[in-house]
C-alpha cells in the first residue's frame, strides 16, 4: 500500500511541472491564419541529371576541374616529370 501512494504522490508531483497550455509551435500548425504557400506541380523528374557513359579521362585532370578555386588554364603541375618516368 506504501508504494502505491509513493507512485501516486510521485505522478501527481511530475504532473505538476508539465506546462498547462501545448507549446506555441505544436499549435501553429493548426491555425488557419498562418501563411503557407499554395501548393504547385513539380515533376517528379526535376532536376533528375541524365548521366550516360562516357569515355575514360586522367584522374589528374578531373581532381583539377573539382578542385575549389582552381584555373583549369594553368599548367602549374609536375604531370610531365611523372609521365616521363
Amino acid at each position: 500500500m506504501m508504494k502505491l501512494l509513493y507512485l501516486a504522490g510521485l505522478g501527481l508531483g511530475l504532473a505538476a511541472c508539465v506546462p498547462s497550455q501545448p507549446p506555441s509551435y505544436l499549435v501553429s500548425a493548426a491555425d488557419p491564419a498562418v501563411a503557407t504557400r499554395t501548393p504547385a506541380y513539380s515533376a517528379v523528374t526535376a532536376g533528375v541529371r541524365n548521366y550516360d557513359v562516357v569515355e575514360p579521362l586522367d584522374w589528374r585532370e578531373l581532381n583539377r576541374r573539382v578542385t575549389p578555386g582552381a584555373a583549369p588554364e594553368r599548367d602549374d603541375s609536375n604531370d610531365a616529370a611523372r609521365r616521363g618516368r
